[in-house]
């Protein structure tokens, strides 16, 4: 085993649904529209997955032929991909598509891996503080899944599943990153130990794929988590938008500590970079240094008591390390 082990409770393990913890509902997806055929005039420019690959609807977004096809969307480009699911029961994991913009043939390209406090970093801090903002005179820089509002990469299953599709852009075409930062963790918040296990071994198979792309690489540890988790799930507000957990809210006895959860992956996540120096940026201490070690509340939280998500002025102070970090690597 990587790192300490979180105290287990003596519950039964969790099945692979609940394993699935914030995941479920977040993507925005209406899986009742399917797009066009395989494509057959794709313009040379943009070749995407090859005259195989499946194009959605009218759009220039595509779908690989290996894929199951095209999906309707709710967020970013309007349109996701269907997969073949690693999940034990789900036949599907829906992809949302890679960046939206073609490469910059002046800049370096930069393309951010992560999930919904990824986006908040990449676009919902204030207009000149988001991370692309403060690497914009050297640096362009895409999020993955381009899915604004949503959950965005998911849980480390997404990961693996989806992987292949954030690499290219939206179109389906190959793009060359210069650098990909990327994390995963809080839709991985189950406490039991084959959850534990598998999040060591897709996190694994994720940086393996990314080493693969000659990028350089850079981990962002993933930021507190307070509230109390009950099966796989926090216990939140209604207004956050996440699923309830698997459980009833007066179910003490499988009651645990989210951020025990979280200090647990980050360790995990640590073991896991170390051995290919791939820097980490600790995000989770750039929470806890504003709010403590512990809190209920903090200033900047997007709710009260806190949850997850930040406020602007908070996404402003957890995008500096991340924008030094990226600057650093970028050097030659």
């Amino acid at each position: 085993l990587i790192g300490k082990m979180v105290r287990t409770s003596s519950r039964a393990p969790l099945t692979a649904t609940q394993r699935r913890g914030l995941s479920i509902g977040c993507l925005g997806v209406a899986v009742s529209a399917v797009g066009a055929g395989p494509l057959t005039n794709w313009a040379s420019s943009r070749s995407g997955w090859g005259t195989n690959g499946i194009q959605c609807g009218s759009s220039n977004v595509s779908c690989p032929s290996w894929s199951h096809g095209c999906v309707s969307a709710t967020l970013g480009l309007k349109w996701a991909c269907n997969v073949t699911s690693g999940w034990e029961g789900h036949p599907f994991t829906t992809c949302y598509t890679g960046a939206p913009h073609p490469p910059s043939s002046t800049k370096k390209n930069v393309l951010m891996i992560g999930d919904s406090v990824s986006n908040g970093y990449f676009l919902e801090g204030t207009p000149g503080h988001n991370v692309p903002d403060l690497i914009a005179d050297v640096a362009q820089a895409q999020h993955a899944p381009w899915s604004p509002g949503s959950g965005g990469a998911g849980p480390t299953q997404h990961g693996v599943d989806c992987l292949d599709i954030y690499l290219r852009l939206a179109t389906g075409d190959v793009a060359q990153w210069d650098l990909i930062t990327f994390n995963f963790g809080l839709h991985n918040l189950a406490n039991d130990t084959a959850s534990l296990e598998m999040y060591t071994a897709q996190l694994t198979n994720i940086t393996t794929r990314l080493l693969a792309t000659n990028a350089k690489l850079v981990y962002i540890l993933t930021t507190p988590m307070m509230p109390t988790c009950c099966l796989g799930g926090p216990l939140l507000p209604s207004g956050e938008g996440a699923p309830r957990p698997n459980c009833a809210a007066n179910d003490t006895k499988n009651f645990y500590k989210c951020n025990d959860v979280v200090q647990e992956l980050n360790d995990r996540a640590k073991a896991i970079m170390a051995p290919h120096n791939i820097p980490v940026v600790d995000v989770y201490s750039t929470v806890t240094g504003i709010c403590g070690a512990t809190y209920v509340n903090c200033s900047i939280c997007r709710m009260t008591p806190c949850s997850f998500h930040y406020n602007p002025p908070g996404y402003d102070k957890i995008s500096v390390p991340i924008a030094a970090a990226i600057r650093a690597s970028l050097k030659p």
